[in-house]
């Protein structure tokens, strides 16, 4: 075979170089994408996908497209993310969960242990109802505990400013649903994506019943759910393992 000429080589070589660089070009991309995700996020806000395209990639969608599933990877991967779909506003966005459940109250930092006392609170009234209540006699259950929905609480702050937060944050879902005898449709609360995504029915059960010295079992169905979810997550290590 003959030897190719000086000049062939360098062409070869100057063929090479593209990839090279591309490879580069599109790891420093894939840096960026992750680095506004964080950004956009940081106060559990949601996140649209044109806003990743156009602070990172200058709107290019196709890059979004190609790079996407290594923003993924190394969202979850090396900061423990991950992206979940949510409706806003009738239009797709995506919040940042973390994989990571919080399983106990005393895990947190003291500012964070009110918030969530606060959310528990919430959350688990609404499990103990089967997962959807009136959002009316939800403030009617936190009155009961000395929660004013207009009155600053010495440990809570602002509570309509903080549960307007929750729902901002994808913790609860706001939705109007017809009741039977009532001549409008009426104003339910329940779980939102991130508290699946991000709280266990099992810590909040065993909340409820260290307040209320009850035994977990003692509520049948509120029990055979953490179980159920138990298992999930049982099966879900199974197969990353695999």
């Amino acid at each position: 075979m003959p030897r190719p000429s000086q000049s062939q080589s360098q062409r070869s070589s100057t063929a090479d170089r593209p990839n090279a660089t591309q490879e580069v070009d599109e790891a420093h991309l894939i840096t960026c994408m992750v680095k506004t995700i964080l950004n956009l996020s940081i106060n559990k806000s949601i996140i649209k996908r044109s806003d990743i395209s156009h602070i990172a990639l200058k709107g290019d969608s196709r890059l979004y497209t190609r790079l996407m599933p290594e923003v993924l990877f190394e969202l979850e991967s090396v900061y423990g993310y991950q992206l979940v779909d949510v409706e806003s506003k009738g239009q797709k966005a995506m919040i940042l969960c973390s994989t990571f459940e919080t399983s106990s109250l005393d895990e947190l930092s003291e500012s964070y242990r009110r918030r969530y006392t606060f959310l528990f609170l919430i959350l688990g009234y609404i499990f103990m109802k089967n997962g959807a209540v009136p959002e009316a006699l939800l403030w009617d259950f936190l009155h009961s505990v000395g929660i004013e929905e207009q009155q600053e609480h010495e440990c809570f702050g602002d509570p309509r400013k903080q549960f307007e937060l929750f729902i901002k944050q994808a913790y609860l879902t706001r939705t109007k649903q017809s009741v039977e005898g009532m001549p409008e449709e009426s104003v339910f609360l329940s779980w939102g994506v991130r508290a699946k995504h991000e709280v266990s029915k099992k810590a909040v059960l065993d909340a409820i019943c260290k307040l209320m010295n009850r035994k977990p079992t003692d509520f049948k169905t509120q029990y055979i759910e953490t179980q159920a979810e138990t298992s999930e997550s049982v099966v879900d290590d199974m197969d990353e393992s695999e």
